[in-house]
C-alpha cells in the first residue's frame, strides 16, 4: 500500500472523510476501481490517499491529469492541484486516528444512506453478520499485512438487540440496528472497533449510488 499526498490550494468548505470518500472514488476511479482507494485524510490544504501499489500509477497519472487541465471538482467545489507526494510513512493503521470505542458492549449502527449487499449478480437480504463478513473482505484488501479474521463463532457472540430496517430498490436498506458484544473478549472487541472504523471512513456495501453505504456509529 502506499499513501499519496495532494497538497491543493485553501479551499473554503472543509469537510468529513466519510462525507467526501464517495465523491472522491467517482473523480478518481472507474467504476471497477472505485473500491481500490482510500480517502484517509482530508483538510483544507491536503488530501491523502491509500492505495493498492499495482493501482498507483494508475491514480497518479489521474491526478496529474486533472493538475493539468485544472478541471478537478469535489463537492461542487473547484479543487486546485499545487503538488502530489508519495509519502513515505504508510497509513495501514487507522486503529488509533481519533476513534469509535465499543462503549458498555454496545453498539447502534445507523444506515445514513441506503446500503446495498451485492456478491456477483445477486443482491443480498441484510444481517449484520453478512455487513461484518463482507466489509471485513474490502478491509482485508487495503490491509494485506494487518488482515482480519472473522469466523462463525466469534460472529455468534454477538447479539441482535434490535433492528430497524427498511427495504428498497435492488434489495437495498436504511435504518439502524444495535448489536451486543459483551460475550466476545477485549481482544475480539479490538478487531470490531478496528472495523467498525473502517466501515465508517470508507463506507459498506455496493456503491450503486454516490453516497450509498454511509453509516453513524454511536
Amino acid at each position: 500500500m502506499k499513501t499519496i499526498l495532494i497538497k491543493t490550494q485553501k479551499r473554503k468548505n472543509n469537510i468529513s472523510k466519510e462525507y467526501l470518500q464517495a465523491d472522491i472514488q467517482k473523480r478518481l476511479f472507474l467504476n471497477e476501481l472505485r473500491n481500490k482507494i482510500l480517502l484517509t485524510n482530508i483538510d483544507l490544504e491536503n488530501i491523502e490517499l491509500l492505495i493498492n501499489d499495482e493501482d498507483l500509477n494508475f491514480l497518479v497519472n489521474k491526478i496529474l491529469e486533472y493538475k493539468l487541465n485544472d478541471n478537478l471538482y469535489i463537492n461542487q467545489e473547484k479543487i486546485i492541484i499545487k503538488e502530489i507526494k508519495l509519502l513515505d510513512k504508510i497509513k495501514e493503521d487507522i486503529k488509533n486516528e481519533g476513534k469509535f470505542k465499543i462503549i458498555n458492549n454496545r453498539v447502534s449502527i445507523i444506515f445514513k444512506s441506503p446500503a446495498i449487499f451485492k456478491v456477483g449478480y445477486s443482491f443480498l437480504d441484510f444481517s449484520f453478520q453478512l455487513l461484518f463478513l463482507l466489509s471485513c473482505q474490502k478491509y482485508n484488501k487495503f490491509f494485506k499485512n494487518k488482515k482480519l479474521n472473522l469466523n462463525k463463532e466469534e460472529l455468534e457472540k454477538i447479539n441482535l438487540i434490535s433492528e430497524n430496517i427498511e427495504k428498497g430498490e435492488l434489495n437495498s436498506f436504511i435504518g439502524e440496528i444495535e448489536l451486543d458484544f459483551s460475550k466476545i473478549s477485549n481482544e475480539e472487541k479490538q478487531k470490531y472497533e478496528t472495523l467498525l472504523n473502517f466501515m465508517k471512513l470508507n463506507g459498506v456495501g455496493y456503491k450503486y449510488k454516490k453516497y450509498y453505504g454511509m453509516i453513524e456509529l454511536i
